[in-house]
């Protein structure tokens, strides 16, 4: 069974959460808020999250999350303990699943605790790939279908745009989009 087709059945059981992060920047970025819906897109996180590093303005004009906005954020040592156990033996789809797993190491890194080990205690899968396979734009280069951004994949299956960079609206959008996905795809 190919990775695609693990992940539909994933999403047909009804048996997965969506998990989204906001960062502080692509690189060397920390999350500054986080959120997690349930199949059911009942929110189970939806909290900021208190950076060690300011959040740069180029990075809040696309999320639109500010310094002040975070200041009485909890950081992350206080949040993740949280997150492990909402996370823990789940099945876990992310849209860019490897990007938000490492800044959940850098946010823990920069705070000075111990990395959670994500793929150890639930399994990760991601609907950023997922669809790349689905909207079939071949990378003959790199032998592989060609990443689709969150927004591509909402507009490919006519869906709306709702609060688009925060945590919990891109959470809301994946969990759409993987209905979709799991129901034409059938």
């Amino acid at each position: 069974m190919s990775e695609l087709q693990e992940l539909l059945e994933v999403i047909r059981s009804g048996q997965y959460l969506i998990l989204d992060t906001e960062t502080t920047g692509l690189e060397r970025g920390e999350v500054v808020q986080i959120g997690v819906v349930d199949a059911a897109g009942k929110t189970l996180i939806d909290t900021l999250v208190k950076p060690r590093e300011p959040i740069p303005p180029s990075t809040t004009r696309i999320h639109g999350i500010t310094n002040q906005m975070v200041a009485q954020a909890p950081p992350f040592e206080d949040v993740v303990e949280n997150l492990r156990q909402t996370l823990n033996g789940q099945n876990v789809i992310v849209y860019n699943a490897v990007y938000d797993r490492k800044m959940l190491h850098q946010s823990a890194e920069a705070a000075g605790i111990k990395k959670t080990d994500w793929k150890g205690i639930s399994r990760w899968w991601c609907a950023m790939e997922g669809f790349a396979e689905v909207y079939g734009d071949w990378n003959s280069m790199r032998r592989s279908y060609r990443w689709q951004k969150l927004a591509t994949a909402v507009r490919y299956y006519g869906l709306p745009t709702v609060d688009a960079h925060s945590a919990l609206g891109d959470c809301l959008m994946t969990l759409a989009i993987c209905k979709r996905m799991a129901d034409i795809t059938e």
